[in-house]
């Protein structure tokens, strides 16, 4: 690794630029399903300091690629979503979600944290590593993806389709900038979703207490039984995660229901499967009710080939030449020993690189509120993430 270069380019590292391209693509509203126009703004950004840019996928919903080095090997792509969610109630935000404003070091806006402020990052390292492109043994490869708040299909899952295909390039390495709090991100939860349809007896209102089931008073039951923390626990991720968030039933006020289905989203750590979650939630429900009229169905989400959809909890080694970079980088930009992940947190783009054998890292900043009001980025988190990235391109490709 020339170190006297990479010296050079985290002297480059500019917090007044990173703000600058994150207001940029923050004060463009880019709801799920909306990305054109924040993503031909983030094409013309890069273009702009001579970046080799293009644009995959569709003109409503475009895929921002930025390359340095485009055809030399090895490749380390960095990858960040340009959708949001929507704002939600306006009357809760202490300002306009869509004019960044800084105050205190930090960045609010929707998007902010989730995760545009971090897609500026990644376009800033690019900017600086266009200056050291005769230095770098290897390409680096900015991702700029629609659709990751829903599933990713038209973003990195349409990447990865085209990989597959031999129409892409698939990198060896990938770092994700979804937020960590400047702390490695080897491993994430999967994501499991289940129905459950609990069948009662329609009668009469007035005929309730006599020949009616009421459907809904047992999915009430369930729910109950089923909201609890659970103690399995895994080094890597901590506790998985259950939590009914949907109910549906009823059809008329005068009539008992006799149909309720609830919608679990269970995120899943190493070792579960379909098998011992289904079989957890049957044991549970069994438990609340010997009553011959206590009927329910098992209802597993399926994918668009009609398989049960499960995504299992994934993880890159710590072994790993982009984990063990990360943990060469950190002591000497952060002066102090890295860490691992083991938080909350949601699923990322990263599981699909994972699922295909790629090293890939989630590494990004500290924020709050993010899918909520008054979202907000620490904006000198972004400027270590920056340094912190450049360390790590130069471990491997300096």
């Amino acid at each position: 690794m020339d170190r006297e270069k990479l010296n050079q380019a985290i002297r480059e590292v500019s917090r007044d630029r990173i703000v600058a391209l994150a207001s940029e693509l923050i004060k463009i509203p880019s709801f799920t399903g909306e990305e054109r126009r924040v993503a031909e703004r983030a094409a013309e950004l890069l273009k702009e300091k001579g970046i080799q840019t293009r644009k995959l996928g569709t003109d409503e919903r475009p895929i921002v690629l930025g390359d340095i080095n485009e055809t030399a090997a090895p490749l380390i792509a960095l990858n960040g979503h340009l959708d949001t969610v929507p704002t939600g109630t306006r009357s809760t935000w202490n300002r306009d979600p869509f004019e960044p404003i800084l105050e205190n070091d930090h960045l609010l806006g929707r998007g902010s944290s989730d995760m545009k402020a971090s897609c500026a990052v990644i376009m800033h390292t690019l900017e600086i590593l266009k200056r050291y492109q005769n230095s770098l043994k290897g390409n680096v490869q900015a991702q700029l993806v629609p659709d990751e708040e829903k599933g990713g299909a038209a973003g990195t899952q349409l990447l990865i389709d085209l990989m597959k295909h031999g129409k892409l390039t698939k990198p060896n390495y990938v770092i994700i900038g979804e937020k960590s709090d400047l702390k490695i991100r080897a491993a994430e939860r999967g994501i499991f979703r289940i129905d459950v349809r609990f069948k009662g007896r329609a009668t009469h209102t007035a005929y309730a207490r006599v020949e009616g089931v009421n459907a809904i008073t047992m999915a009430a039951k369930a729910v109950l039984a089923l909201e609890k923390p659970l103690e399995m626990w895994d080094p890597n991720l901590g506790h998985p995660v259950i939590s009914v968030n949907m109910i549906k039933g009823g059809t008329v006020m005068n009539q008992v229901p006799d149909d309720c289905v609830i919608s679990i989203d269970y995120r899943p750590v190493g070792g579960e499967t379909i098998q011992s979650i289904t079989e957890h939630i049957t044991s549970t429900l069994d438990k609340i009710s010997s009553d011959l009229s206590w009927k329910y169905e098992i209802e597993p989400a399926k994918d668009t080939q009609g398989k049960i959809a499960f995504t299992p909890a994934n993880h890159t080694s710590p072994e790993s030449t982009l984990v063990k970079a990360f943990q060469s980088s950190i002591p000497d930009i952060m002066r102090t020993d890295p860490e691992f992940f083991v938080e909350w947190a949601g699923g990322t783009d990263g599981r699909h690189y994972r699922e295909v054998g790629v090293e890939t890292v989630g590494f990004g900043p500290k924020g709050e509120h993010a899918h909520g009001p008054n979202e907000l980025v620490d904006v000198n988190s972004l400027e270590t993430q920056a340094k912190i990235y450049l360390s790590v391109i130069f471990h491997i490709l300096g």
